[in-house]
Parts: C-alpha cells; sequence; structure tokens
C-alpha cells in the first residue's frame, strides 16, 4: 500500500513540477518577446513567474526527501558501523518529519489567517492564501517522504556507506 501511495505521489509532484516549470519558462519569454520585439510589458508576468517558483521550490523539497537530495554531512556515517549509520539515518528523518510538521502546522495558520483576512496579491489580484498553500502542502508530502525513509532503513538489512552508494547506483541505471 505504501508504495502506491508513493507512486501517486511521485507522479503528482512530477506533474506539478512540469506544469509550474512551463508556466514559468512561457511567461518569461512571453515576456522577454513582448519587452524586446514590441516594446510592450505586461505587469503581471513577473509576479507569476516568482509564485510558480516558490511552488516549485517546495514541491522540489518533497523530491528531494525521496531521492536523498538534501544537504548532509557523511562523514560521521563512514567512520561508523552499518548499525549506528541506520540509527543515524532513522534520526536524520526524525528530524525531518519534524520539520515537516512545523511547515504544516505553521503554515496551515498562515494559509488560514491570510484566507480570513482577504488579502490579495498585488499584480494578479489573487488571494495570497493560494501563494501560501504549497507550505503546508509540502511539510505533509515532507512526512509521508521521511516515514517512507525511516520504514526503509528499518526494514531493509543495515549497510555501510559504500554499500547504500553502490546500491543507489544500480538503481538509477
Amino acid at each position: 500500500m505504501f508504495k502506491a501511495i508513493n507512486t501517486v505521489i511521485d507522479r503528482l509532484e512530477s506533474g506539478a513540477m512540469v506544469v509550474f516549470m512551463a508556466i514559468a519558462t512561457i511567461a518569461t519569454t512571453l515576456q522577454v518577446v513582448l519587452r524586446f520585439g514590441f516594446n510592450i510589458s505586461i505587469f503581471w508576468i513577473e509576479e507569476l513567474v516568482l509564485y510558480s517558483v516558490i511552488c516549485m521550490s517546495f514541491i522540489g523539497a518533497s523530491l528531494g526527501a525521496r531521492y536523498g537530495a538534501h544537504i548532509s554531512v557523511d562523514v560521521l556515517q563512514a567512520f561508523v558501523g552499518p548499525r549506528i549509520r541506520r540509527w543515524l539515518l532513522i534520526v536524520a528523518a526524525v528530524l525531518g518529519i519534524a520539520f515537516g510538521a512545523a511547515l504544516l502546522y505553521y503554515g496551515s495558520q498562515l494559509f488560514m489567517s491570510t484566507l480570513k483576512r482577504g488579502v490579495l496579491s498585488p499584480a494578479m489580484r489573487i488571494p495570497m492564501a493560494w501563494v501560501y498553500f504549497p507550505i503546508p502542502v509540502s511539510g505533509g508530502l515532507l512526512i509521508i517522504r521521511y516515514l517512507g525513509l525511516i520504514r526503509e532503513h528499518w526494514s531493509r538489512p543495515a549497510q555501510t556507506l559504500a554499500e547504500s552508494i553502490a546500491q543507489n547506483k544500480e538503481t538509477l541505471v
């Protein structure tokens, strides 16, 4: 079941990343062509691109957790045995869950308070609450991803850092 949920989340995240990247690319290209080709500027495109990049960043955080691309210090893992390394990875995932929970809680608070106040964005005049919505979504996705990592590290045999790297290279090829 967890594998099916993970697959659905992967597809949704990948699709969202493609959509936001396409929006940012098309809008920027349109703005450049209009500005330099026709001396016309659409005032709200810069805001649209900014919000697209923000959404990509928050969704990318979950993708980074899924593929182990977040910044980490591997020096300690290289010097400890496989059993201690497993516990280090689990502790790191628990800290990731705490961070995701903070994003989920405080992002939800920000979303709800902004929605109640009815604040609009300066140029596009859309509710700012929807600009803040990716924050709690990212927190929820991070929690799911880190729970998956804990499950993975707990269920498979303990590995050294070199064994783990070799296994990851095999799965990527």
